[in-house]
């Protein structure tokens, strides 16, 4: 073979690994990026997770509390009505 068909081969090989090192390049660079934001939004979903549970358990303490204030009336109700009646029976 001469030597210009060896030296024209030698840069497509070349130019063909330089245009696919620069593709893995790119694709090395996305997957970093893309990993990154995973990260972030990983962080940010386990923070909403954590939001969110602690505005449950807010909620289930109020509403512990309101079923035992709602229990403390109607057993002050429960003990009127009663007085009611027992003085009701004596008149």
């Amino acid at each position: 073979m001469e030597s210009w068909v060896i030296t024209i081969i030698i840069f497509i090989a070349s130019s063909i690994f330089a245009i696919f090192g620069y593709f893995l390049k790119m694709i090395h660079s996305d997957v970093r990026k893309n990993t990154e934001e995973l990260g972030k939004l990983k962080g940010k979903i386990e923070l909403v997770q954590q939001e969110n549970q602690i505005k449950y358990q807010a909620l289930q303490e109020l509403t512990q509390l309101e079923i035992k204030n709602l229990a403390k009336n109607v057993s002050e109700l429960s003990d009127a009505v009663k007085l009611f009646i027992v003085n009701s029976r004596h008149d």
